[in-house]
């Protein structure tokens, strides 16, 4: 495993921070829009910062032929429609739980990598998902839904398959071949994600009701500036220098933030289960990050 150093500490750090209190950012906007139109605009929103982040650091290029596979792949899996299928989970979920079931997304990581990419998995690694995946099991706890509900099969079906296209992306991220840095990709991956969703919503929402207001724009800039477009670029940096393993199950930090801000924001419930499964999950991620040293 490649040594973690500050810059990737830090890009981590804000990641996880950036993330994690975008789930009761995002609830909030979508009182006052579509799932369907609030992805369009924040994928707009994104892409035209990032457009202008890359002009401004004088990194714009279009991109070769060599290119397009990755562009296309991880931008219409890990953008747009993860982006729209979480979306859609959130509209029907509360905002924690929401997060918990979009970070399913070691469950398809770990199990791939190992069997498929040869990345190491030895004994502590696998405790440590098993670990986490517990926490993560308690926090979802399956047996407080009502499985009747058809908001409740919507809402988690979507969010499952959401988790499922990001594992997919991070796996073309980390050994798909890249001809420019993620910086100058960033911006076109972006609008390939963008480009459909937007058609999609023309189509299937064309006489949108939006509730103009202050806490809608706010939430917008700071979904599309903030976490569409420069913590996306930050994660897949960390996706190309760590082991997909390493980056799924760091993510798991992130519903732990989210729950926390939901709890102050949005006033959801935290309690003794929760603060159990918060304990695995971050046992399970020292297992993991410790296995390197302990092998020495």
């Amino acid at each position: 495993m490649p040594k973690i150093n500050f810059r990737i500490l830090a890009l981590f750090i804000f990641i996880i921070f950036s993330w994690g209190l975008a789930w009761p950012v995002n609830k909030m906007g979508l009182q006052f829009m579509s799932p369907l139109w609030y992805t369009a605009t924040r994928l707009i929103i994104g892409t035209f910062s990032m457009f202008c982040i890359v002009i401004a650091f004088k990194k714009f290029s279009l991109p070769t032929l060599k290119d397009i596979p990755l562009i296309l792949t991880t931008g219409l899996l890990q953008l747009g429609i993860y982006i729209l299928l979480t979306n859609v989970g959130l509209h029907h979920l509360p905002a924690g739980r929401s997060s918990l079931l979009a970070y399913t997304t070691p469950l398809w990581v770990m199990p791939i990598a190992a069997l498929f990419f040869k990345e190491e998995s030895g004994f502590l690694k696998w405790l440590g998902f098993l670990f986490a995946l517990s926490g993560l099991f308690i926090l979802m706890s399956p047996w407080q839904l009502d499985w009747t509900d058809h908001n409740v099969l919507l809402g988690t079906g979507a969010l499952l398959l959401a988790s499922l296209c990001w594992a997919v992306s991070m796996f073309c991220v980390r050994y798909m071949t890249w001809e420019k840095s993620p910086l100058e990709l960033i911006p076109w991956q972006l609008l390939v994600g963008t480009i459909p969703i937007v058609i999609f919503a023309c189509v299937r929402e064309s006489n949108v009701s939006i509730l103009w207001n202050s806490q809608l724009i706010l939430s917008l800039i700071y979904m599309g500036v903030f976490v569409t477009g420069i913590s996306y670029w930050c994660g897949v940096i960390i996706n190309k220098e760590l082991p997909t393993i390493i980056v799924s199950l760091g993510f798991l930090l992130v519903p732990i933030v989210s729950l926390s801000t939901s709890a102050i924001f949005l006033k959801e419930n935290i309690n003794l289960a929760t603060a159990i499964a918060f304990a695995l999950i971050i046992s399970g991620l020292a297992f993991v990050v410790a296995k390197k040293e302990t092998a020495r």
